[in-house]
């Protein structure tokens, strides 16, 4: 069936500000993740963490301009697997809208889906975290995005997707982003295997701030992520803006009571964890069910993603950052749970018609939806597999860092950069509270040769030679600073 045909005369100008606005929105989310991911690991990896979403950003734009867009969206291909390359290098991508969007420019809609095409790959990434090379990520995020990203989001959104055609109820990426994503994560686990020391240390977020600050960014983007594409006029992008909150909420909530049983704390991580894995559940349902739906399914996705967590810990699964829980875990749950709550009243608001979901008696929708989750976790894990394994064949691509440069963390073998060059400093100073100097420790007998770059690595300073340095000091001399420091400075 050919797609319902468009003009530039249907152009609405609120509508297409309001997805600009939004592209810019689902903009921030990507180094709003990195700064999530970044807080959640040791500091010796913080950098690269929030370096590697955005070269997925890169890759993906280009790969989007490329091909990427015209095989997940074109409306002129017949296939109901993936799309032709009727629009590769944007050609003839300009005012005509999409059918997906009738009242917004199609350079417009082309960008605003980018957004979601560069983000999910940097989701999948943080499974490798703490132990993955540049380089080889580079290729495997243009690969992953055109063999699993652009197929699936083609069968679920695309005119002649074969998902679509069935009826599957997915609005903003229940399927392609979080599903995909989730299961991508595990690959990398199967794959690549555990971190270095995984079980035999106990390891704690770094930096609670940049889980806070990325969360925050997170969450400010996810109201253009859920909302951007929704019916101004008819409500619907109010209705998808609230769900998105009122999830998120709802989840933290229910995630901090889950860890205050066991911790007797308020965790201001667990409730990042907790918001975060509500608007995954809510992101394909955000626009299609009533806002009260909003409210089970954050308390469902903050209690299974939990426990999921916990699950993996028990099992024994080095999921890093929590990809695989709650972005693939939550991802099922809220593909689910639209075929529960989706509400033909509110996704007819904009004059679309749809049978809803088991709420509206539609039990058949349920199935679907079932349909949808097990191909695209499928299809997303065997082929991000295979990827990879293929890629660890050729040692210019093979994805793990080897032990050494594991130990010493990415930022410097991978970047020769830190994250955080003045906390050798702050430590030092700490440590000698009878004055106030630079750090004595970056005298040339402290410098280390390093094994990948000539980047200095800098030994931690211990308690012995910390007393020793306080000891040898003249205590009568008047506190001074030391401004004898080498700029390269290393984290602790």
């Amino acid at each position: 069936m050919a797609p319902a045909a468009t003009s530039i005369d249907d152009i609405d100008m609120g509508t297409t500000v309001w997805m600009i606005a939004s592209t810019a929105f689902v903009f921030l989310m990507i180094p709003g993740l990195g700064y999530f991911y970044s807080g959640m690991v040791r500091s010796k990896n913080a950098l690269s963490l929030v370096f590697l979403c955005m070269m997925a950003l890169a890759v993906v734009t280009v790969q989007w301009v490329l091909w990427g867009y015209s095989l997940a969206f074109s409306e002129t291909a017949t296939n109901p697997f993936i799309g032709n390359l009727k629009h590769w290098l944007f050609l003839d991508v300009s005012m005509k809208p999409h059918p997906n969007s009738p009242t917004v420019p199609g350079v417009v809609f082309a960008t605003y889906q980018c957004m979601f095409a560069a983000l999910t790959p940097g989701l999948a990434i943080g499974g490798a975290a703490e132990r993955i090379r540049v380089f080889p990520t580079i290729i495997y995020v243009f690969v992953w995005s055109t063999l699993v990203y652009d197929p699936i989001a083609y069968w679920v959104w695309a005119p002649n997707g074969w998902l679509a055609k069935l009826g599957v109820l997915d609005f903003a990426g229940g399927c392609a982003v979080e599903t995909a994503s989730g299961f991508a994560a595990l690959a990398f686990y199967f794959v690549l295997g555990k971190r270095k020391g995984f079980g035999e240390e106990k390891w704690q977020p770094h930096n609670y701030l940049n889980i806070i600050l990325g969360c925050s960014l997170l969450y400010f983007g996810w109201f253009g992520f859920n909302a951007g594409a929704a019916s101004l006029t008819s409500g619907r992008a109010g209705i998808a803006f609230l769900t998105t909150s009122l999830a998120g909420a709802t989840a933290g909530l229910t995630w901090v009571a889950l860890a205050f049983r066991i911790e007797h704390k308020y965790s201001s991580f667990h409730y990042c964890s907790g918001a975060v894995a509500g608007m995954v559940c809510v992101t394909p349902a955000s626009s299609y069910v009533s806002v009260w739906a909003a409210v089970p399914m954050g308390v469902i996705s903050g209690v299974c993603c939990y426990y999921a967590i916990e699950a993996n810990l028990r099992i024994g699964i080095d999921d890093c950052i929590d990809v695989f829980a709650v972005h693939g875990i939550g991802g099922i749950l809220g593909v689910f749970l639209t075929g529960v709550f989706a509400n033909k009243s509110v996704i007819g608001l904009d004059g679309t018609k749809s049978d809803g979901g088991l709420i509206n008696g539609n039990a058949k929708q349920l199935y679907i939806q079932l349909a949808a989750l097990a191909v695209s976790a499928a299809w997303s894990f065997t082929i991000s597999f295979i990827v990879l394994t293929i890629m660890n064949y050729f040692p210019l691509l093979r994805l793990r860092v080897d032990p050494d440069a594991e130990e010493h963390g990415l930022d410097f073998t991978e970047l020769g950069e830190a994250g955080y060059s003045f906390m050798h400093d702050v430590a030092n100073i700490n440590n000698k509270p009878d004055a106030i100097t630079a750090s004595p420790s970056f005298h040339e007998e402290s410098l280390l040769e390093h094994p990948h770059k000539h980047k200095p690595v800098f030994k931690e300073s211990t308690p012995e030679t910390n007393t020793a340095a306080t000891t040898t000091a003249d205590s009568s001399s008047p506190p001074s600073i030391n401004m004898d420091v080498k700029s390269n400075l290393s984290p602790v």
